[in-house]
């Protein structure tokens, strides 16, 4: 049996859960708002990224650069703006080596999220498989160095259209997109926008109290996950070790 530690206060909160008698899900309180945090017009901002498309003289390359992302202009089946292509990496992602990218809202504002919508499309046709595909969200709370923690990943398919992806409303002071895949390109990988949308929630203080107490879940869901994990690793490391042989044995051994 495997024992957990359970976070301070995570008893009382399942003692209020057990007392509740209405069901636990967020979305039943819980929308999504109009405005884009993430806009550069709003005070959105990137404040770091793994890389970003330059020429042969190493310099950047304006219609491919990160800050494409938030500029709100988006390719439209043969409209491309003239200065605003997407934004393009230097290189091919993959797990060991993604591409990642970290968003800042006006005046490094702590915001309830809950949405966040992906364009793929950029001035690259899609067959070609550059645009992006698996995209894991991060937030922190603290600074953009993190620690960061995970709410969502997410499969973007290739078409042009923009794709909204929901998650638990949590609470972020920065996000970061984390990109392990294109479409097949072992060039680089390219996104057109992103956007990301604030939480509103019911105002009933229950509305309130089940958003926190599906959080808190989560983190619980999490933490049992990494406690098996470990679990499993100390008996893998058990059963593969190889037992040391009896003392009088390696004796006789040793006098032979």
């Amino acid at each position: 049996m495997v024992k957990i530690s359970l976070p301070t206060g995570t008893l009382t909160a399942l003692l209020l859960i057990s007392s509740l008698t209405v069901p636990l899900y967020a979305s039943d309180a819980v929308s999504a708002g109009g405005t884009n945090l993430a806009a550069a017009e709003m005070g959105g901002r990137i404040v770091a990224f793994s890389g970003q498309a330059v020429d042969e003289n190493g310099k950047v390359m304006p219609e491919w650069q990160v800050t494409n992302l938030i500029d709100g202009k988006h390719v439209l089946g043969n409209y491309t703006p003239a200065d605003s292509y997407g934004w393009s990496s230097q290189h091919a992602p993959s797990e060991e080596s993604p591409e990642w990218i970290v968003l800042a809202f006006a005046q490094d504002q702590t915001r309830l999220l809950r949405r966040i919508v992906i364009d793929p499309a950029t001035d690259d046709p899609l067959f070609i498989g550059r645009w992006v595909r698996d995209v894991e969200l991060q937030i922190s709370t603290t600074t953009p160095e993190g620690p960061y923690k995970t709410v969502g990943r997410f499969l973007v398919v290739n078409r042009p259209i923009q794709q909204h992806f929901d998650f638990l409303p949590v609470e972020a002071r920065y996000v970061r997109l984390v990109i392990t895949s294109n479409h097949g390109s072992d060039k680089c990988v390219e996104m057109g926008e992103v956007a990301i949308y604030e939480a509103i929630v019911g105002d009933s203080a229950l509305d309130d109290v089940i958003v926190r107490l599906e959080n808190l879940l989560q983190e619980l869901k999490q933490l049992r996950d990494f406690k098996l994990y470990q679990q499993e690793q100390k008996t893998l490391e058990e059963v593969t070790t190889s037992p040391a042989p009896p003392a009088e044995e390696s004796e006789a051994q040793q006098e032979q």
